[in-house]
């Protein structure tokens, strides 16, 4: 019950970040062909306060369910190869939002709302806005592989075929020791025989 929670909490916070990000990608992108700096700057502000609700809110819900459900199911976060590859591609995209989308955000937002009052939109902010829209959408890929990871859940060494693997479980399946009895049920020692075979001794008959 506790790992089915910790799981939810982490499906619901992939929802919150990557349905955020898609999502303001396109209506920011829609505001700013309006050319209306009013509406621009509207939508300006929107990006910053989504960003502090679901973008960091989505984060935080994704460790604190991942780490914990991962825990709670006895994994290594950091030994299991589908889990380490699914956090080196979120961190990748994190440090891409870090170092290039949001000092070039905090950019668009001041001069978001020096516009928003002069009605003159400067050159500088659709240079960013350019800047944001191209890394936003690189910053995006990162966190569909990781999805794809944490779905398919690859593993490094490639699985063997189906017969393979049956033939070595056959291999492995150990035989059973049946008891050999006469008819008038006396013992009469055990015998090595496959799982539910029945060996009958029958030669006090002659």
């Amino acid at each position: 019950m506790v790992y089915a929670l910790l799981k939810a909490v982490h499906l619901f916070g992939v929802v919150l970040l990557v349905g955020n990000v898609i999502v303001t990608l396109v209506w920011k992108l829609g505001a700013d062909r309006t050319g209306e700096p009013s509406v621009i700057a509207f939508g300006q502000r929107l990006v910053t306060l989504t960003d502090w609700w679901f973008t960091l809110g989505g984060v935080v819900l994704i460790l604190i369910g991942g780490f914990g459900a991962a825990w709670v199911a006895g994994l290594d976060p950091f030994g299991v190869y589908w889990l380490f590859w699914g956090q080196v591609l979120f961190i990748i995209s994190g440090l891409l939002w870090a170092l290039i989308l949001i000092p070039a955000q905090i950019r668009q937002a001041r001069q978001a709302n020096r516009f928003a009052t002069t009605g003159l939109i400067p050159a500088d902010y659709w240079r960013d806005a350019r800047r944001w829209t191209w890394w936003g959408i690189l910053a995006i890929v990162p966190l569909l592989g990781a999805i794809w990871i944490m779905i398919a859940k690859p593993t490094a060494v490639p699985a063997e075929p189906t017969d393979r693997l049956n033939r070595g479980k056959q291999e492995q399946i150990p035989r059973a020791w049946t008891v050999s009895t006469g008819l008038d049920g006396e013992h009469r020692g055990a015998t090595a025989a496959y799982p539910t075979s029945i060996h009958l001794n029958e030669s006090h008959l002659d």
